[in-house]
């Protein structure tokens, strides 16, 4: 998937370290309303194991206000609506920075398991970047605060940020992997993201912990993403309308 690289050394953001160590991220909780709790699991026949990748939108008061999902390889559409369906009544606990309750964007990652019958369902609060060094329960970084304006001049593609975080939320040592779909306006954006983006470090044991962060940076109409062409989105339970309901512009991308 990947085309080309491009490497870019990002600017350390400036703040003190007893700012930085009032930041808490998101957690995902085991309370009733948690998404593992809320999760249906879906009737399909067969043994599998299906991991699907999520970005959430959590507000100040712990409701996903947005998410969005993408998998490695193409799965049914049933994965899919069963987590986004689970998501308008989910709550997780929400982040703090200075005390004060703050929106994130959320990475987590689904995983469906049926066996002989037997179904297993877990929901863990990362993409499995750091799972080799970290193990399954580390809390990924999360980006805070105001959301990046960009709009672009043409349809956006897909690169991945790939890069280094520290316990005080500095993204450094940035790499953009370039896909087939990558193109100008997709870079203009990633590096705009990495520059720009303010972010709660990555946890590990309740502890702020120096980890690798990636992320995709993509528009909703290249294949990576579903679009209104999808099976997921003729549900009439789900909206799939692409407009802002902020600005009423066009949404072209997931994080803004």
């Amino acid at each position: 998937m990947r085309h080309a690289l491009l490497i870019f050394v990002v600017g350390l953001i400036s703040v003190t370290s007893a700012w930085a160590t009032k930041m808490q991220p998101a957690q995902l909780g085991n309370q009733g309303t948690s998404l593992v709790n809320q999760i249906k699991f879906p009737k399909i026949e067969g043994d599998f194991t299906v991991f699907v990748r999520c970005e959430a939108k959590v507000l100040p008061q712990g409701h996903i206000n947005d998410i969005d999902c993408y998998t490695e390889k193409e799965v049914r559409a049933e994965f899919y609506r069963a987590i986004h369906l689970a998501a308008g009544k989910a709550t997780v606990l929400p982040a703090k920075v200075d005390g004060e309750n703050v929106n994130v964007l959320m990475l987590f990652t689904a995983v469906f398991r049926q066996q002989a019958g037997a179904q297993t369902l877990a929901v863990v609060p990362n993409h499995g970047t750091n799972a080799k060094d970290l193990g399954i329960s580390y809390v990924a970084p999360q980006k805070f605060g105001y959301t990046i304006q960009y709009w672009p001049r043409t349809e956006l593609g897909l690169l991945w940020v790939d890069g280094q975080m520290d316990t005080d939320g500095n993204l450094t040592h940035v790499e953009f992997l370039e896909t087939q779909s990558s193109n100008t306006e997709t870079r203009r954006y990633a590096r705009a993201y990495a520059e720009q983006a303010r972010f709660i470090p990555g946890w590990l044991n309740g502890q702020p912990t120096a980890m690798r962060f990636v992320k995709p940076i993509y528009g909703y109409r290249n294949g990576f993403a579903w679009d209104k062409g999808d099976s997921f989105c003729r549900d009439s339970i789900i909206s799939c309308d692409e407009t802002s309901r902020r600005t009423g512009r066009p949404k072209y991308l997931f994080d803004d």
